[in-house]
C-alpha cells in the first residue's frame, strides 16, 4: 500500500486566515505538490488565489472550494483525485477550476457556483451535483469517464452538463431534479453516428416550459399536448456528427407521450423528427424510452415530450420567409423535409409562371427567392412519406425590407 498521511500545511505553502464564520486555507502564489500515495486532508475551506497544485495523490476536502486563478488551479500533469467529503459543499471562485479527477462523497448537495471542468473521471456516487446556471464539462472521451450509483446532476437554472465524445457509443447524462421537493430522475443517452469529435451538452429544467418562455399553447396543429412538467435544452457546441438522443420518462407521472417536440424560431412547438417509443424494460415497468435522431447540430434547443394525433404527417410548411440577408428566416425551410428525400417542389408566381423547381428538396439548399420581388407565390410539394404519396399546396409570402 502507498503511504497515506496527513500533510501539515506550512506557512511557506499556505496562509491560515481566520474569519468570524470559519477558518480557511489560502494558497497565495505557492506551488503545492502532493505525491502519489499521499493524502492531503483539508478540514476547512480551501481558496486558491494564485499558484498551482501538482496533484498525484489525494486531496480530501471537507469545506468549500474556491479558485481565483485563471490557470485552473491544478497543473496539467496532475493525475490525482479530489474528493469532496463534507456536507453541502460548493465549488466556486472567480475563475474556472479544471479538476484532474473529481469524486463526490460525504453528505448533502454539492453545488457549482462557477464553471468547472473535469479532465479525466467524474464519480457522482450517491450525491446530487447541482450545477444550477453554471456549466460542467467532462473532457475525457471514454464512456466510463463518468460513474455513479444513485447520484445525478440537476440543472434547474439552465446550466449545462457537457461530455466530449469520439466514438459511436452510448454516453449517459444522469439528469434529475429535486426542485419540487419530489425527486425525479430523467436520464438521457446520446450516441453519435460516427467516431468524430463532438462536445454535447444537456440541461434538464424541471419547470413548466410556458413559465420559461416556451408557451405550450403555441404548437403544431396535430400536437394535442406538450409536457407541462419539464423540458431539456440540447447543445452540440462542437462537432457535426449526427446524434441519436434517447429520453426516459415515467408514463404515470409525466404522461404517456409518443413524440419528441422542439421549440423552433417561429415560436411554436414542432415535431423534432421521427420519434420511436418503447418500454424501458421489466426492471422499470412505468418508464418508457423515446428516441429520435437529430438531422443537424442543436444549439441550446428546447426539447420535451408530447402526445400527437397519429396522422402520418410530419411535414410542416410555413407561409412566409424574408430573404433580406439578416441571417434570420432567409430561406424557406420545410420542417422535416430532410427525412423524406423522395420529393419534388414547384414554385409559381401569381401569373402561373414557374420560378423554382427542385427534386429532393432539403433545408441545406433551401429556396432563397433570389432574383424575385416580394409578393405571394404558389407552391406545390409532392412527397412520399412512409410509402404514401402526399401532395401539399398553398401560398407562400416572400417578404423583403425594401
Amino acid at each position: 500500500m502507498g503511504l497515506v498521511r496527513n500533510i501539515l500545511l506550512l506557512c511557506a505553502l499556505l496562509c491560515w486566515a481566520t474569519a468570524p464564520a470559519r477558518a480557511q486555507f489560502v494558497n497565495n502564489g505557492s506551488v503545492i505538490s502532493v505525491q502519489n500515495g499521499v493524502a492531503l486532508n483539508i478540514n476547512t475551506d480551501f481558496i486558491n488565489i494564485s499558484g498551482s497544485i501538482l496533484l498525484f495523490g489525494d486531496l480530501n476536502l471537507s469545506g468549500n472550494w474556491a479558485n481565483n486563478d485563471a490557470a485552473g488551479a491544478f497543473q496539467l500533469a496532475s493525475t490525482g483525485k479530489v474528493s469532496l467529503n463534507g456536507a453541502d459543499q460548493i465549488i466556486t471562485g472567480s475563475a474556472k477550476t479544471i479538476f484532474p479527477n473529481l469524486i463526490l462523497a460525504g453528505t448533502g448537495i454539492k453545488k457549482l457556483g462557477a464553471n468547472a471542468d473535469v479532465r479525466a473521471t467524474l464519480d457522482l456516487k450517491d450525491r446530487e451535483l447541482a450545477i444550477e446556471d453554471k456549466n460542467l464539462e467532462l473532457l475525457a472521451t471514454a464512456t466510463n469517464a463518468l460513474s455513479y450509483s444513485t447520484g445525478f446532476i440537476s440543472s434547474d437554472a439552465k446550466g449545462y452538463f457537457y461530455r466530449h465524445t469520439n466514438t459511436a457509443d452510448d454516453y449517459i447524462f444522469p439528469l434529475g431534479s429535486k426542485i419540487t421537493g419530489t425527486f425525479i430522475y430523467r436520464p438521457v443517452t446520446v450516441q453519435a453516428k460516427d467516431n468524430l469529435d463532438n462536445t454535447i451538452g444537456l440541461s434538464f429544467v424541471n419547470k413548466d416550459p410556458s413559465a420559461e418562455g416556451y408557451d405550450r399553447a403555441l404548437k403544431r396543429f396535430d400536437v394535442n399536448e406538450v409536457n407541462s412538467h419539464y423540458f431539456y435544452l440540447a447543445d452540440q457546441k462542437n462537432g457535426t456528427s449526427q446524434l441519436e438522443y434517447q429520453f426516459a420518462f415515467d408514463k404515470n407521472t409525466d404522461g404517456d407521450f409518443n413524440q419528441l417536440v422542439n421549440w423552433i424560431n417561429f415560436g411554436l412547438w414542432e415535431k423534432a423528427g421521427v420519434s420511436n417509443v418503447r418500454p424501458s424494460g421489466a426492471s422499470q415497468p412505468d418508464y418508457k424510452l423515446i428516441t429520435y435522431t437529430a438531422l443537424k447540430p442543436a444549439s441550446k434547443l428546447p426539447l420535451t415530450m408530447s402526445f400527437i394525433t397519429p396522422t402520418n404527417d410530419p411535414i410542416t410548411i410555413f407561409n412566409s420567409f424574408s430573404p433580406d440577408g439578416d441571417g434570420k428566416n432567409d430561406t424557406w425551410l420545410i420542417k422535416n423535409i430532410d427525412l423524406f428525400p423522395d420529393n419534388e417542389l414547384t414554385i409559381l408566381n401569381r401569373w402561373g409562371s414557374e420560378v423554382y423547381r427542385a427534386k429532393a428538396y432539403n433545408n441545406a439548399n433551401a429556396w432563397d427567392g433570389k432574383g424575385l420581388s416580394k409578393g405571394t407565390y404558389f407552391y406545390l410539394l409532392k412527397v412520399t412519406i412512409n410509402n404514401e404519396a402526399k401532395v401539399y399546396k398553398g401560398f407562400i409570402t416572400l417578404l423583403r425590407n425594401d
